[in-house]
Formats: C-alpha cells, structure tokens, sequence
C-alpha cells in the first residue's frame, strides 16, 4: 500500500485534499479486512477500541502543542511520534501468531511511516488530522463489514422455531422461582 509521502501541497503550506478523502480511505479499509484469527464472526485486523486509544494520545499531544502556540518546538512533534510508535509496535508484536504475521502490524506499519515523515509541528498537525480522517472512514466501512457479516451469517443459519424463548446458559427459557 502507498502511504503519503508528503502532507502539503505545491504551495508547501495547504494540506493536500487526497489526504483526508482517497488515502485515508485505503488505510482504513486495509484495517478493517477481517482478522485472520476470528473465522466465525468478523472481526476487524484492528479494533476500534485499538484505535481510540493510539488517537486519543495524538490527539492529547496535538492540544499540547497547540496550547504552547508559536512556543512549541518541532523536536517535541517529533518525540510524540517517537512515543506513539513503541507501543504501536509493542501491540503488533504481541498480536503475532505462530507464523509471525500479526493483524496490528498496519497500525504500527502505519505509525512508523508518519513517524519518519513527522518533522515540524505543522506536520504532526497534517499527521493528526489524517490520523482523524483514517478512524473516521474505519468506523464507516467497520459498520459496512459487521452488517454484511450479519446478513450472511443470517442466510447461512436455520431460522429459529417460533413461539419459544431462546434458551441457553443465560437463564432464558427456564422458569422463574416465585
């Protein structure tokens, strides 16, 4: 997959549009693929719940950033993409299976990358909006892949009897003590 290589356009200063729409998207769909390790239900190669964590620390680093206004130094963009990568990497490696492939290694993958391009304080903002972008499109097409999971799986099984609670170790279908 081709990552960007750069943030801004021609002019060096406006974010390149591509950014947020058509790159983002193919991110985010290579994350949602489903994991190679749930084969009866899907699951995506990365969770939500994954995400919203690595997010929300770009996210706190960007406020940080923006509250020392023209005082932040790009040495200090530089070191929240450091700190974001090694535990995107840690994640990745403890997700590996016995052949050595892991479902969280797009994100590390993905982190590495941004982590080299991340210079100044202008790129680490380009980089957290992608970054915004990419989690918005993954909970659209993870949405999209847990309904046409239901809906197959839906076709594949019998249809439940009618007339009959369902019953299992829940407690459902067993009568009540009064």
């Amino acid at each position: 997959m081709a990552r960007p290589q750069s943030y801004f356009g021609p002019d060096g200063r406006t974010p390149r549009p591509e950014l947020f729409d058509m790159e983002a998207q193919e991110e985010a769909r290579l994350w949602t693929q489903p994991s190679t390790k749930k084969k009866d239900i899907y699951e995506p190669r990365i969770p939500s719940s994954q995400l919203r964590r690595f997010f929300g620390q770009v996210m706190a680093d960007r406020r940080q950033l923006e509250l020392k206004g023209a005082q932040a130094r790009d040495e200090e963009a530089q070191l929240a993409m450091v700190l974001l990568k090694v535990p995107t990497v840690y994640t990745a490696a403890r997700d590996r299976d016995d052949t050595g492939k892991s479902d969280r290694q797009a994100l590390a993958d993905f982190v590495a990358h941004h982590a080299r391009l991340v210079k100044t304080v202008a790129d680490f903002r380009a980089f957290a909006r992608h970054f915004e972008a990419v989690v918005a499109w993954h909970k659209v097409f993870e949405k999209d892949c847990e309904q046409a999971d239901r809906q197959s799986r839906a076709l594949e099984s019998p249809t439940r009897p009618t007339g009959g609670a369902p019953v299992g170790k829940s407690g459902y279908g067993h009568q009540r003590r009064r």
